[in-house]
């Protein structure tokens, strides 16, 4: 009997724990699954949109970098050079990326500079922080938040982390009762109960490594910090030989650095080069080794600036376990490794993510209809749905548009405003529930 009662109580703790995170994450795991499916594609949407900037035709002889760089550098004095991505086409282009000097914090500026190979023509510029590519992942890395957006993420990962395990651990029995794809349409709840376990369990794998990995990659930072970690791909000169002024000023050689790279790092797809500005004279070219499974641009070979002496060669195939159980988080999250198909799988797996969330908390609104018919505040599932649609379709749009017309600033500053604003009135209209439920609560009748 005890055996029995302890097994019912623990199935209730877990039907709990599942409820009250579905129910205060539902919505942003939802939010991150939909606005993720959509940030996989970043890169093909931008090319898509601005193919001019992308594709050049093929002629039989490029320009030298460095002429290339001291050009764009020679017209941007406001500006100054942070890296160089190379094409790894024939018919792509150069995208020189520069930081401004100075500019106002709710307007910051970084800078790109698309150039023809061939014939150092400026393709087009434009800030990277007003792009459509960028929208897509800030608001899907940290909601334009721009102080704890990134850790408000990696918690959702914890939640869908808990939610997936918990959902598993109650819906696991239901399946012996009933087959797989056996969907009961005697209404609403039903349907979407059995949809919901069903789906659940068939994107299990999936769901466990999105939530482990995002929780990491959300809280990355303050996990490196508390427990020490480094990226394992850091150069640190003991002592840097350079003072930032003198280091912006000195020439780097990037063509010797690009034809260096190929004799002693010949595995690599050398696809950013970027010259030091802090003192350390040095150059890093980054890039990816065929084959690899690890998150983009972080194979690394570090020169010295002066004399391209070699001072670090990464290939994360080299290193330990630990090392590239680093590496492989971002690259699992986001299916950068295999190609067009697999991010449309991903994509695809990311909306059942999403449906996984919505149909949970139809189920929960449809359990507790007949209680919240009796509130005054009672509203339809149907508009219910609508109104929270409709809200997240707003606030994408709006946070894109002003995006797009501003950068990251004025949208992260209304978010900011908008969010801690309804925190502090949620907190602050619970409060007063809680104070007026004490201060006029009924003696209790003899």
């Amino acid at each position: 009997m005890s055996q029995k009662k302890s097994r019912s109580t623990k199935k209730n703790l877990l039907w709990r724990i599942h409820s009250w995170v579905g129910l205060y994450a539902g919505v942003v795991i939802a939010f991150l699954s939909l606005t993720g499916a959509a940030a996989l594609f970043r890169m093909e949407i931008d090319e898509a949109l601005n193919p001019s900037l992308y594709v050049v035709e093929k002629e039989s002889t490029k320009m030298a970098l460095n002429d290339i760089a001291a050009a764009v550098t020679k017209a941007h004095p406001d500006k100054e050079l942070f890296e160089v991505y190379i094409p790894t086409e024939a018919t792509g282009t150069y995208n020189l990326r520069l930081m401004a000097k100075s500019a106002p914090r709710i307007f910051p500026v970084f800078w790109e500079v698309f150039v023809n190979p061939y014939t150092g023509e400026i393709l087009g510029e434009r800030n990277y922080y007003k792009t459509f590519n960028y929208y897509l992942r800030n608001i899907h890395v940290r909601f334009y938040e721009a102080f704890w957006g990134r850790q408000i993420v990696g918690l959702a990962g914890l939640a869908l982390l808990i939610s997936t395990i918990t959902g598993f651990l109650i819906y696991g029995r239901f399946m012996k009762k009933q087959s797989l794809g056996e969907i009961r349409s005697k209404n609403l709840r039903m349907r979407q109960a059995d949809l919901h376990k069903f789906i659940g369990v068939l994107a299990l794998a999936f769901n466990l490594m999105i939530a482990v990995t995002g929780t990491w990659l959300g809280l990355q930072n303050q996990l490196q910090k508390t427990f020490s970690i480094e990226r394992p791909n850091i150069y640190k000169r003991a002592e840097k030989p350079l003072t930032p002024k003198e280091d912006l000023a000195m020439t780097a050689d990037f063509d010797q650095a690009l034809k260096k790279s190929s004799s002693i790092f010949p595995k690599l797809i050398p696809k950013t080069i970027r010259p030091s500005r802090d003192g350390a004279r040095t150059i890093e070219i980054v890039g990816d080794v065929p084959g690899q499974v690890y998150e983009r641009l972080s194979n690394k070979l570090v020169l010295d600036k002066r004399n391209l002496n070699t001072l670090l060669k990464y290939n994360i195939s080299e290193d330990n376990f630990g090392g590239k159980l680093f590496y492989v988080q971002e690259s699992f999250h986001f299916g950068d490794f295999g190609g067009i198909w697999l991010k449309i799988l991903y994509a695809f797996l990311a909306v059942t993510s999403g449906f996984l969330a919505l149909s949970g908390f139809i189920i929960y609104l449809k359990r507790t209809e007949k209680k919240r018919t009796e509130k005054p505040s009672f509203i339809e599932l149907r508009p219910l749905l609508y109104r929270w649609v409709f809200g997240i379709i707003t606030f994408c749009t709006v946070v894109g548009i002003m995006s797009v017309i501003w950068g990251i600033g004025v949208p992260s500053l209304m978010v900011i405003i908008l969010f801690y604003g309804l925190l502090t009135f949620l907190l602050l209209k619970a409060l007063f529930l809680w104070l007026r439920s004490r201060l006029f609560k009924k003696p209790l009748q003899t």
